[in-house]
């Protein structure tokens, strides 16, 4: 059995002007809809490993920069059963992407685009916790207060 415990990964890179986000469309049989890297916690492993593990898992990434703190976190059912879900950050500036089998495309983003392509509520909504989190001077991830 899982455990309802997800992490949802924003990953953003800043190589560019603007930065870029990190979606993945599921593949047709998990629903076909365009979403940040998610994943459930395993048993014995902290939400951190979670995040490095999904991560590579989903996309094949291991260059990472930086995870930022828990950012914003939702609840939502499934069999029956509430799903914690939560978000963070994940600072990368590896482009190059291996999807899984669960997911059928992937894209970079900006901001505006990320917003027209997400399409479940609490997504949105953790999109508009990763703009008012993040902060770009300097070059590094920081909380806004």
């Amino acid at each position: 059995m899982e455990l309802p415990i997800k992490v949802e990964l924003f990953v953003c890179d800043r190589t560019e002007k603007e930065p870029k986000i990190l979606l993945l469309k599921r593949s047709v049989e998990d629903g076909g809809f365009w979403q940040p890297i998610t994943g459930t916690l395993e048993f014995e492993e902290s939400l951190k490993d979670c995040a490095i593990r999904e991560l590579k898992e989903e996309t094949g990434i291991e260059n990472i920069k930086s995870i930022s703190p828990e950012i914003y976190r939702f609840n939502w059912e499934k069999n029956g059963q509430t799903i914690i879900e939560l978000v963070y950050i994940v600072d990368t500036e590896e482009k190059s992407v291996i999807l899984s089998t669960e997911h059928s495309s992937f894209r970079w983003v900006s901001i505006e685009e990320a917003k027209d392509l997400l399409e479940k509520e609490n997504n949105k909504k953790a999109l508009g916790y990763f703009c008012s989190f993040t902060n770009y001077r300097g070059g590094d991830l920081v909380e806004n207060h």
